[in-house]
């Protein structure tokens, strides 16, 4: 299964032509930029940018900043500020966690989910953005 589409289908076969589905690849961590946001020791903090880490990630590179520095640095606190298109500005706060604001949440953000998958679908399968506008038009009613 991949994507909860059985990989002998027919199905998992016309999206492969149209390059909708590939095999999912482990990909390594990549660190776009990294910068020093407040030192004041012993304290640091550091603004990074990368694309596929974890946690556990993120604070071995803590650990090795700090071995670099023949110290020890140990990650206190990991703050995720941006996660694909969605920003803070699109989260919720927990005392905002109830139907009436999630619903909204959910309606505020598929324009910008439409948006990015324009952008990256392109031309290749105008049928899921029709289907999108759709199921939008119909929550909309709802």
């Amino acid at each position: 299964m991949y994507s909860n589409i059985d990989m002998k289908t027919q199905e998992a076969y016309e999206l492969a032509v149209q390059g909708l589905i590939r095999p999912m690849e482990k990909s390594p961590p990549i660190i776009t930029g990294i910068r020093c946001l407040q030192f004041a020791p012993p304290e640091f903090q550091l603004e990074v940018h990368c694309l596929h880490e974890t946690q556990q990630y993120l604070r071995k590179i803590v650990h090795e900043i700090g071995l670099e520095l023949k110290s020890s640095a140990v990650c206190t606190q990991v703050r995720r500020t941006r996660d694909g298109v969605f920003t803070l500005d699109d989260a919720l706060l927990r005392t905002q966690w109830n139907l009436q604001s999630i619903q909204k949440a959910i309606w505020d953000c598929q324009l910008k989910v439409k948006t990015e998958l324009e952008k990256t679908l392109g031309h290749q399968d105008k049928s899921l953005l029709q289907t999108a506008d759709a199921e939008m038009a119909h929550a909309a009613d709802s």
